[in-house]
């Protein structure tokens, strides 16, 4: 459980529609599918609603640890989100449009928990190809040797069955013959 990321929505329950309350947090927080670095920073506003809350976050940071998808070291990756917003309902809505994207109030405890939602937003600002640096060499697909820390005599040369034109070769001989 993320205490970090879970809050108290009590001055709120017994207001009308429209009042708001808000909140830093600067603390540790948890993921299964990643770890964090650093810890979570962030703002969030709560807004009450007729049948929940709205909550938005805003400039949220962290450094989150990934995996170079060139040579599998570990890296830091720096992640911002500058903005989010999702409805936390009172009780589970009659049409549900996409399941994955319905939060619930503790409603005994008065409180929101933006763990999920957080992770959400983490794992879409992952970037595309993770590399530990532009220029990283990767790791050799004869050898395995690190091409950053020690450099191969393995010459990358594909098998002529997987060399993108070797059937248009095959052809020309044919031709020829």
């Amino acid at each position: 459980m993320n205490q970090t990321l879970i809050f108290d929505v009590s001055s709120l329950s017994n207001k009308g529609p429209g009042k708001s309350v808000k909140y830093s947090f600067d603390g540790p927080a948890n993921f299964e599918d990643f770890k964090l670095n650093s810890n979570l920073k962030g703002n969030i506003e709560i807004m009450r609603l007729d049948e929940g809350f709205n909550c938005k976050i805003s400039n949220v940071e962290t450094v989150v640890e990934l995996t170079c998808d060139r040579c599998l070291k570990e890296f830091d990756q720096g992640i911002n989100i500058e903005e989010d917003e999702r409805q936390y309902h009172f009780h589970k809505p009659e049409i549900i449009e996409d399941p994955n994207d319905v939060f619930l109030v503790d409603v005994e405890k008065q409180e929101v928990d933006l763990t999920e939602p957080l992770r959400q937003q983490i794992i879409l600002h992952f970037p595309q190809l993770p590399v530990c640096y532009q220029r990283c060499k990767g790791i050799c697909p004869i050898c395995g040797v690190n091409g950053n820390t020690k450099q191969c005599d393995c010459k990358e040369e594909l098998p002529e069955e997987n060399k993108p034109l070797s059937a248009l070769k095959s052809l020309i001989k044919k031709n020829n013959a």
